[in-house]
């Protein structure tokens, strides 16, 4: 099969010579460019970029050693040193009138061997600032009176600094007060420090780095801890208790006054709970504890300390249970333990029912339900030693008719009596047939043996109102003593009917 063929056209001499010159011209510009960059990049490395500032001073195609001539000369050039201190505060001192001059610029070489000079193309047209120490002297003498004019370095403008610390808020709570860093500076330092930004021509300088600061802070653990300590105790706030008819309610500020913080650990106080206990029962009991009674008048006299009726808070379970309660996070509602609790839980333990017994009055009120359900005059006993009627409240004891009072053999006497409610020892009410006569002051000159004598036609109502258990109130003009130490059984009449 035959097949056409194609000729190749024919490369002349001068057309190859052509070719040839075409690739040689393009090595040889790229040759050129090459040098010319690299002969650049060189003289970048001995030469500063365009833009260059230097400490604000334009160094851009300056060798170094006439960058830092000019450094020199201009260093110092309306120079100040701006000094920022504690809170903000910031104060500046100027060059002038300090004799200040460059005598070096040594750290302009680390700048020109930090430039990138194969990459000038890019890095002339960028604006670059660099900031350098140069080395100036000055005058000494001069820059110390400047400095220790500063407001800030001025001791008696100081603020110590303050720790953090814990402190008890209004609910009870322990809360971190956050400390104060203050104001102190480390004076000597503070001046070394300013001296040496002076010497190197620095125009900033922070001397909070000098400042005395707190050694406890906000986040030291030891605060966080006992932080923590203490408010879980008020997960008990809320817990409740009837005191003797007090109703105690320790929230947050009550529970915080039973805290003890060593410095180390928060713990709830035993010994802070059994004064709180004592002071309740300083103030609330009532059995064998003077308080306040309200007559049948409607004035309040004070009962006596002597008796066993009322309330007598246990002061070993008391407190026992409430430092339970409190670390157990309890805030419910109870009754504080007793070692004696009457049967009633209003009117001081009285209630509505017990009997009022006045010896300056000669006479007794029988309460029921709140109300007077039979009253007498009486005959009390009489006020020297062995006879008086003692004052106080007392837990009726025995209730009996028909007894016979007093043995002849012991006390002298015998006396059968139709309803007989004992309160106090030997003492109690009874009816008195051998009286006609009751109230007055004969209970001043024929008083009893003690006992509180009722007519015969009222003891039984007397007797029929009052039950075991109940209270019996005696109260009057405190008993002379002076009976005692006389050794007699006369009674000082004027004593009792003086009214002043």
């Amino acid at each position: 099969m035959n097949r056409s063929r194609r000729k190749a056209k024919k490369v002349t001499p001068e057309e190859r010579f052509a070719t040839v010159l075409k690739q040689r011209i393009a090595i040889g510009a790229v040759l050129a460019v090459l040098l010319l960059y690299t002969a650049v990049s060189l003289y970048y490395v001995g030469h500063f970029e365009k833009n260059s500032k230097i400490n604000g001073i334009d160094v851009s195609g300056l060798n170094l050693k006439k960058a830092k001539a000019l450094l020199k000369e201009k260093g110092a050039e309306g120079y100040s040193l701006v000094i920022n201190g504690p809170e903000g505060k910031t104060e500046t001192i100027s060059g002038e009138g300090l004799g200040l001059t460059v005598v070096g610029a040594d750290q302009a070489k680390q700048v020109l061997r930090s430039q990138k000079s194969f990459s000038w193309i890019s890095e002339n047209r960028k604006p670059k600032e660099y900031t350098v120490d140069l080395a100036a002297e000055y005058d000494g003498s001069m820059l110390d009176e400047r400095i220790y004019g500063l407001e800030m370095m001025e001791y008696d403008n100081m603020r110590s600094p303050v720790n953090a610390s814990l402190s008890v808020n209004d609910k009870g709570e322990y809360e971190i007060v956050p400390e104060d860093d203050g104001t102190e500076l480390k004076i000597e330092e503070a001046a070394g420090a300013i001296r040496e930004a002076v010497g190197a021509c620095r125009k900033n300088l922070d001397l909070t780095a000098y400042q005395y600061m707190p050694e406890i802070t906000s986040e030291d653990e030891n605060l966080v801890s006992r932080r923590e300590q203490w408010n879980s105790y008020l997960a008990a706030s809320g817990l409740t208790y009837d005191v003797a008819e007090n109703i105690v309610v320790f929230d947050g500020p009550k529970i915080a006054t039973l805290l003890s913080d060593d410095g180390v650990n928060v713990t709830l106080s035993m010994e802070k709970i059994r004064e709180l206990v004592a002071e309740w029962k300083y103030d609330w009991d009532t059995y064998a504890h003077q308080f306040k009674f309200t007559t049948y008048y409607g004035n309040e006299v004070w009962i006596q300390p002597y008796g066993n009726y009322g309330y007598e808070i246990d002061d070993e379970k008391t407190p026992q249970d409430i430092y339970d309660r409190i670390t157990a996070g309890d805030n419910g509602s109870y009754d504080v333990p007793y070692y004696n609790e009457p049967p009633y839980h209003t009117n001081k333990g009285l209630g509505g029912n017990y009997v009022e017994v006045s010896i300056d009055d000669q006479h007794v009120w029988v309460w029921k339900d709140g109300e007077v359900v039979a009253d007498t005059e009486v005959v009390t006993g009489l006020p020297v030693f062995g006879r008086v009627t003692y004052q106080g409240c007392y837990a009726i004891n025995l209730k009996e008719e028909d007894a016979v009072l007093g043995d002849v053999a012991v006390e002298g006497y015998s006396e059968p009596v139709s309803y007989w409610v004992r309160f106090n020892g030997g003492e109690g009410l009874h009816d008195a047939p051998w009286r006609e006569h009751f109230g007055g002051d004969i209970w001043l000159y024929d008083g009893s043996h003690g006992c509180v004598n009722v007519p015969e036609w009222v003891m039984s109502d007397v007797y029929n109102n009052v039950e075991l258990g109940e209270a019996v109130v005696v109260y009057g003009r405190e008993y002379d003593e002076s009976v005692h130490t006389k050794g007699t059984g006369e009674v000082n009449i004027d004593y009792y009917t003086n009214n002043s």
